[in-house]
């Protein structure tokens, strides 16, 4: 398997089962993230693990990273502070929001195309995750060659349908550039918090939570060659479409029975899965609760 993160900060989004044979790579423009992100990963599991400083965008050079208060907030563009009042400034938790998203500082950072940075890989991405605040596209657009030669196989991209930072592209371009470059839209994960309080002042009961949420594209099944669509299905396991990925693997000609025993295995941590039972158990009044 071959893992790209793009966007790391603290963690890597990857396969815990499968990180043995995985050769990963991260990008961290944040040079405190990624001095975190070094050591949190000293010792890792993965089969190669490379982190690199650069920022991947649609061109080679130099570019601006804007850090702010919140590390995970820090983006390529500048926040637009009145778009997002507009949208949210009536929360109750608009300010604490506010400032998250304001500027600590400016960083000059190295940028490069994904293009450029695996012009001398061979194999192929099966996994390319994009969480860039706003500048998603341009990534996209970086690596516009190798989703044209059809060499990424399955997608995670942080989308958002408002825009929080200047000149932000939403979820409507991203869909429309990844379709006409043979991909095909599995899930639009939003991140929203179901809890609205009966009382209270209307102002302050949050319909619309967050504007953002994480987009998950495979690669059409016309361009996967046999061994592209099994490690396809796998991540689909993974990622949670049993449906989708066994679906994958009954146009394979691998047989019944290995269909049956790679769509049996259940990819969860221990972690995780302690996580889940306590929220499978918890009311959803203590949870709220609990996340406060």
């Amino acid at each position: 398997m071959f893992f790209i993160d793009v966007g790391s900060k603290d963690r890597l989004d990857s396969c815990f089962e499968l990180s043995s044979i995985t050769d990963m790579v991260g990008f961290e423009p944040n040079p405190i993230e990624l001095d975190r992100l070094r050591n949190k990963n000293q010792q890792h599991p993965f089969q190669s693990l490379q982190l690199e400083s650069s920022c991947l965008s649609d061109s080679n050079g130099e570019v601006d990273f804007y850090i702010t208060k919140h590390a995970s907030m820090s983006s390529l563009l500048p926040s637009d502070a009145q778009n997002y009042r507009k949208h949210f400034g009536t929360y109750q938790q608009f300010v604490q929001w506010q400032d998250n998203i304001a500027l600590d500082k400016i960083v000059r950072v190295p940028s490069i195309t994904l293009d450029d940075y695996l012009k001398d890989f061979t194999a192929n991405v099966d996994y390319l995750k994009i969480d860039t605040q706003g500048s998603e596209l341009q990534v996209l657009k970086g690596a516009e060659k190798w989703l044209n030669d059809k060499r990424i196989n399955v997608l995670k991209i942080e989308v958002s349908t408002v825009a929080v930072y200047q000149n932000q592209v939403l979820f409507s371009d991203i869909d429309v550039f990844l379709r006409s470059k043979g991909y095909v839209l599995v899930d639009f994960m939003t991140y929203r918090d179901n809890y609205r309080p009966v009382f209270g002042k209307p102002e302050h009961k949050q319909h619309h939570y967050a504007p953002c949420g994480d987009a998950i594209y495979i690669l059409d099944t016309q361009y996967l060659t046999e061994s592209n669509t099994i490690k396809s299905a796998v991540l689909l396991f993974w990622l949670g479409y049993y449906s989708l990925g066994f679906h994958l693997l009954q146009n394979t000609a691998i047989t019944k029975n290995d269909q049956k025993s790679i769509s049996a295995f259940r990819f969860t941590e221990p972690r995780s899965k302690l996580k889940q039972l306590l929220i499978n158990l918890c009311p959803p009044m203590l949870l709220h609760w609990l996340k406060k």
